[in-house]
């Protein structure tokens, strides 16, 4: 109950024949106010001195008032006073003690003058007397706030702890140990189930022990040392750990920070990633030796093959020539069939040696423009370009850094293609140009790590026969040809060996066509 601010003077009408001067029960400790049977006034009829100094005011100013007139004459508190009242109507009923439930005030301490909110618990008890009566009810109010405080601070750590432990990077939440004004060490104060893990244990295994006697090999590496540096200067934090002790083989991005006396440390784990990341590394190096393997054996075969075929091709222009009027027309054309044949096999050879040759460059980067290697392109197949009647536009081209050698060759492989598949219904038309796009716009499936770059497109179009949209994927793979080669001659090699230049630069190219209605070819390149 919180006293008033002026206390009343005592009433006339104060049962003063029964209030007790008692040394023992003023010196009894605890909070406690001796009460008169009178109800409904319950007089004050004596006070301990603890009860006194609880609330700083003096005995006589208590002695002889009633309770409710002392305490809810204001008319506050009007909850409070019905439940004191019913319990000291039920002591007298029941003869038995009552306990009534936790109360809150804003007490203001006697010598600092501070408001402060405390917790009472009061607790109403009988004096029994020779008659078996109520001669006496002691109401006590014990000081519950510590131990209110005590219980909430107990919930709010259960209730951290529950959250830290849905957690499922590891935390911990560290206290120094200080010998000779130097941190040697650090205790756990909090931890949760994902960290724990680490040492098999639990988090209220770990509390209050030394981290160094768990892992005593953390106190060599960065994982002791950083969080010292944290706390010392209280500055947060965050770097990478390979944690290789202790029997433990981590990966982890450790932040660390101040809060108090304390240092708080988040992991973000990315063992399993780490590993993944070293498996990829050995495929891709496994890939590279073996795609390395295939190149150099496709160019020995490729080279090796020349020579035999060569000598096929001369011996029988030669059996041929030798033989004479001696051969039948059947057997004339049996030996051109194997002369057609073998310059076949030549080209193939031919090309698939160019294309082993892609990524065999001896020679450096350098900067070079596409008009100019178009214009040399152009300059090789002009006689081509003249019998077709074809018109040619350029527009202007970017430049890049690469390989231009490798470009020419790709250039001169998509341009004679387009000089190949002509119509007989129209003027060949070739049309090259180039702009500059955003990856955000490109509709062709990129890396999504390239949608915010730049990029060159150069765009070659032309009028042929074109070809099924189904069959612009397949094209650009080894050995395949749309159409028989008694109908159009080639190795079906010249596209491949396109998109493989393209990809040596870190680019992409694809096809856009339908029958009779042409061919354009997109190559995307990186600006940087």
């Amino acid at each position: 109950m919180q006293l008033p601010d002026q206390i009343p003077t005592p009433s006339e009408n104060s049962t003063h024949s029964q209030i007790i001067h008692d040394p023992i029960f003023n010196a009894i400790p605890g909070n406690h106010l001796l009460l008169l049977p009178d109800a409904p006034r319950f007089t004050i009829a004596a006070v301990s001195d603890d009860y006194l100094s609880a609330f700083g005011v003096n005995r006589e100013l208590l002695l002889g008032q009633g309770v409710f007139e002392l305490f809810f004459s204001n008319g506050r508190d009007e909850v409070i006073s019905i439940q004191l009242l019913q319990s000291l109507a039920q002591v007298l009923q029941t003869r038995q003690p009552n306990m009534m439930s936790d109360q809150s005030y804003q007490h203001t301490h006697p010598l600092t003058g501070v408001t402060e909110t405390r917790f009472w618990r009061p607790i109403n008890k009988p004096v029994i007397d020779n008659q078996g009566q109520v001669s006496h009810i002691i109401h006590t109010t014990e000081d519950v706030t510590h131990s209110r405080q005590l219980v909430q601070a107990s919930q709010a750590r259960e209730y951290l702890q529950t959250i830290l432990n849905l957690c499922k990077e590891p935390v911990q939440v560290l206290e120094p140990v200080f010998e000779n004004d130097q941190i040697v060490d650090f205790t756990f104060a909090l931890t949760n189930k994902a960290y724990a893990a680490y040492a098999n244990a639990t988090p209220e295994q770990l509390e209050g022990k030394r981290v160094g006697e768990v892992f005593p090999g953390y106190l060599e590496t960065i994982s002791f040392t950083n969080p010292v540096q944290t706390y010392t200067t209280g500055e947060p934090l965050t770097f990478e750990i390979h944690y290789d002790k202790d029997g433990l083989n981590l990966y982890n991005l450790m932040s660390t920070f101040k809060l108090n006396d304390q240092v708080v440390i988040h992991f973000t784990d990315f063992t399993n990633l780490k590993h993944l990341q070293f498996q990829l590394e050995d495929k891709i190096v496994e890939l590279k030796g073996s795609n390395q393997r295939l190149e150099d054996f496709a160019h020995a075969a490729s080279h090796d093959l020349k020579e035999p075929v060569r000598k096929i091709q001369a011996f029988s222009k030669l059996l041929k020539s030798t033989l004479g009027v001696r051969l039948g027309e059947s057997e004339s054309a049996l030996f051109d069939r194997m002369l057609l044949a073998t310059d076949r096999m030549n080209t193939l050879i031919e090309a698939l040696l160019a294309y082993s040759e892609v990524d065999q460059q001896g020679v450096l980067p350098e900067t070079f423009s596409f008009n100019e290697v178009v214009a040399q392109v152009l300059t090789d197949l002009d006689f081509q370009v003249d019998q077709a009647k074809a018109t040619i536009q350029v527009g202007v081209l970017c430049e890049i850094k690469g390989y231009r050698s490798q470009w020419e060759q790709a250039f001169q492989n998509l341009l004679s293609n387009a000089l190949k598949y002509i119509r007989s219904d129209v003027e060949p038309l070739i049309d090259i140009d180039c702009i500059s796009v955003s990856g955000k716009e490109v509709t062709f499936p990129i890396a999504e790590s390239k949608r915010g770059k730049d990029f060159y497109m150069l765009r070659i179009a032309d009028n042929g026969i074109g070809f099924e949209q189904a069959d612009a994927e397949r094209i650009f793979n080894v050995f395949t040809r749309l159409h028989g080669v008694s109908e159009y001659k080639g190795s079906g090699i010249g596209l491949a060996t396109v998109k493989k230049v393209v990809t040596t630069h870190g680019g992409y190219i694809w096809a856009d066509s339908k029958p009779n209605e042409g061919a354009t070819f997109y190559i995307l390149l990186p600006k940087n």
